[in-house]
């Protein structure tokens, strides 16, 4: 018989609290983008590029939580990277699409 793994209660509020540090991280780094935006319009491409930003923080935040054996807070990081990701991907893909149709 295969043995499901079973998330302790604690692991589940672990890993929801890694999913909002991710997210809370992103959102603060897009307005920063944001603000930095009225110096130049080059901050803005952080906003196109949050997924590969987020290898700044989440290697680090992974590394400290593997160390303090938070295995849900570990499981919330990877997940809230990988959908940030996910969403940037795409979006990244139908910003290409419209360039590359030729718009005008």
């Amino acid at each position: 018989m295969l043995k499901t793994p079973i998330l302790k209660k604690s692991h589940i509020g672990d890993a929801i609290a890694g999913i909002v540090t991710v997210f809370g991280i992103d959102i603060l780094i897009i307005f920063i983008a944001l603000w930095l935006n009225t110096l130049s319009p080059i901050f803005m491409s952080v906003v196109f590029s949050i997924g590969l930003i987020q290898l700044i923080y989440v290697v680090p935040l992974l590394r400290w939580s593997v160390k303090r054996r938070v295995k849900g807070f570990s499981k919330g990081v990877l997940f809230g990277a990988m959908a940030i990701a996910t969403i940037n991907f795409g979006c990244f893909l139908v910003t290409f699409k419209f360039f590359s149709s030729g718009a005008r």
